[in-house]
């Protein structure tokens, strides 16, 4: 069975823009189309500020089940690659000699094999990726490296957004410090057309009034201009 279309496929649909969750549904999609032994995929995301994880995306219902049992009895291989960094590959057999409870809450069935892979930007551990496979067909080192390749690139995808985000931020701060820059100079102008001052004079006396009202110089500044612009605005109306 190849594999490298449904990888193509997906480093396609990285390279779009897509939502987060779009990503992510795709990545187990992919990941169950082109892993040899994988039935069903989801990924877990483990909340930064509360430490619970949640299943965002799953490619079968029976995926959220499962999951909920490793919620409910805080163990198995999605919480351990999320919570270690570590990859986790184990059949049957291995899970219930690793997390017994959960392996006991998840009962008899054919699903029996599991492979986690975590996801991590900047050495924070988001989640994992989480394969499930039937109890009859153990994963290999093939899945676990194609599922590596998947997440890597998902990884990868998820870095360049944050960098973006960043980016985006820092821009608009700029524009928006430059926007209030401008608004204080104006300010600072009428000022000194008004009582006759130096431009640091005018300055102290924005600087003093924002200290009176316990507000800020910007907001103070954007009032003196406002209120001239519409005293002008007044006089244009009444020449006409």
């Amino acid at each position: 069975m190849t594999k490298t279309p449904h990888v193509e496929e997906f480093r396609a649909h990285l390279l779009s823009e897509a939502r987060l969750e779009t990503l992510l549904q795709s990545a187990c999609t992919h990941v169950v189309a082109a892993a040899p032994h994988a039935e069903m995929a989801g990924v877990t995301l483990v909340d930064e500020n509360t430490g619970d994880p949640a299943t965002v995306v799953s490619t079968d219902a029976r995926v959220l089940a499962i999951d909920a049992c490793q919620y409910r009895t805080d163990e198995g291989p999605c919480l351990e690659a999320a919570r270690h960094n570590r990859t986790i590959r184990t059949d049957r057999d291995g899970s219930a000699d690793r997390w017994p409870t959960f392996a006991a809450a998840l009962g008899e069935g054919r699903t029996g094999n599991f492979l986690s892979v975590p996801i991590s930007i900047d050495d924070a551990v988001l989640g994992s990726v989480n394969v499930y496979g039937y109890a009859d067909r153990n994963f290999t080192v093939y899945d676990e490296q194609l599922v590596h390749v998947v997440v890597a690139a998902l990884e990868s995808a998820l870095w360049n957004s944050r960098r973006v985000r960043a980016a985006q931020t820092e821009l608009s701060g700029l524009r928006e410090a430059m926007r209030t820059r401008a608004t204080i100079e104006q300010a600072k102008g009428v000022v000194m057309a008004i009582r006759g001052v130096t431009a640091d004079a005018a300055f102290d006396v924005l600087s003093a009034q924002s200290q009176n009202e316990n507000i800020k110089l910007a907001v103070i500044a954007e009032r003196i201009v406002r209120s001239v612009q519409q005293k002008q605005h007044r006089i244009e109306q009444h020449g006409q």
